[in-house]
């Protein structure tokens, strides 16, 4: 059985390489992927590769930068940095080229070296405010500008 920080490794290869579906493979088949700040998990492996492409898509770019990890009563926890560039639009946000930088945390329960539950930690508020269509300043028909 692969250590419980083997596997987190391994996700983060595989959420680096966007490869949604040798992600999906890292868990059992009924696995459940969790985004706690959207509250709607994703069951077995096809929705999670589903969910995981629309997010490639979405940030081309995405790369995951863990820093800590532990391991502890049969779960591995990791802390990371996720970044990247918003190219396509995803859900109420239109793609502008917004900037990501969100911290978050992975807690994962694994059975067998697989993953049987992820659970993801991160900030809706910042997410949104970072994703929030950008405004210029434009110039009125009086010629006041205005943001």
């Amino acid at each position: 059985m692969a250590a419980h920080n083997q596997v987190l490794a391994a996700l983060y290869e595989a959420y680096n390489r966007h490869d949604a579906d040798a992600a999906a493979e890292l868990y059992v088949r009924d696995g459940t992927h969790e985004d706690v700040a959207v509250g709607r998990p994703a069951r077995g492996r096809e929705a999670i590769a589903a969910g995981l492409h629309r997010l490639f898509t979405a940030f081309p770019d995405a790369r995951w930068t863990p820093s800590k990890q532990l391991e502890h009563d049969g779960r591995a926890f990791g802390t990371y940095l996720l970044t990247g560039t918003l190219q396509q639009d995803m859900g109420p946000f239109p793609a502008g080229g917004q900037r990501l930088e969100l911290r978050g945390v992975h807690v994962l329960e694994t059975d067998s070296g697989l993953i049987r539950l992820s659970q993801d930690f991160w900030d809706s508020a910042t997410f949104q405010r970072q994703m929030a269509p950008t405004t210029s300043p434009t110039t009125s028909p009086e010629g006041e500008t205005t943001a």
